[in-house]
């Protein structure tokens, strides 16, 4: 009764054909408005609704990458094919076509497990592509993937401070619960943790246990390196390093023969 009062204040007309979807139920006007089903209406109204949690849901991860990334200047996040100066023909262009087509290895086979090396000298556009390479991930997959970036030195850094504050949230437990919890990371700069070495060359024992538990939590893992396959060997033991290439072949970037590009104003 409440509802024809409601209608009838509101003049609503009710007509005698029905939804070619709900058989029996009957269309509905509003003034001159064009007659409508009120169960197609709400139907839509719910299906709105599910898409905008959806949409919430899928920019909620997205937002990782921003959000829980550590790096260690943030105009990394400024990075992106579309930034990465290469001319025709020019091993900067190799290297991009490369770079491109792991970027689109990882976002269209969200199953596929292996890992990427972009390795050479320092300067030559390593974090500029593997950021690159996880923006494109990031913003294209369908459904969305997790992303996260890790500068190595930075990370270390953080955990070795972890020691004396215990409030600090990067403890080595936290950082291995958040590198499995994604779906693709970046290492940067692996080679770099001078902080916590052992005398030499070689990583000291806690940075090779921690790069292991790391690699062995996430099996898809984008590393860039200033360390050739020798000076590899060298700093880390074999275990780490079996972990570094573990399913490599193919996406191997070699940046040895690239210019400095901050000498060049890239």
């Amino acid at each position: 009764m409440k509802q024809v009062k409601v209608a009838a204040a509101l003049k609503i007309k009710t007509y005698p054909e029905t939804c070619s979807i709900h058989k029996t139920c009957h269309l509905m006007g509003f003034g001159d408005k064009e007659p409508i089903c009120p169960k197609c209406e709400q139907e839509k109204i719910e299906r709105e609704k599910v898409a905008k949690v959806e949409k919430f849901k899928e920019n909620s991860v997205r937002a990782i990458l921003r959000r829980k990334s550590l790096v260690d200047d943030k105009d990394t996040f400024k990075c992106s094919f579309e930034s990465y100066s290469a001319k025709n023909e020019t091993i900067e262009a190799q290297i991009k076509q490369k770079a491109r087509s792991i970027a689109g290895e990882y976002y269209l086979h969200p199953e596929k497990k292996f890992n990427s090396v972009l390795y050479g000298t320092p300067g030559t556009g390593k974090t500029h592509l593997s950021m690159s390479i996880l923006k494109a991930v990031n913003e294209n997959a369908n459904p969305a993937q997790k992303c996260l970036f890790i500068n190595v030195e930075t990370l270390f850094s953080k955990i070795k401070s972890s020691f004396e504050n215990s409030s600090s949230w990067w403890t080595v437990d936290n950082v291995l619960e958040l590198v499995k919890s994604v779906d693709l990371l970046v290492l940067d700069d692996l080679g770099t943790e001078a902080a916590m070495r052992s005398q030499g060359d070689e990583a000291s024992n806690f940075v090779q246990e921690t790069l292991k538990e790391i690699l062995d939590k996430q099996r898809r893992v984008i590393i860039t390196t200033n360390l050739d396959s020798d000076q590899l060997n060298r700093v880390y033991n074999p275990k780490v390093v079996s972990r570094i290439l573990r399913g490599s072949a193919g996406h191997v970037i070699d940046f040895s023969q690239v210019k400095d590009k901050r000498v060049l104003g890239f």
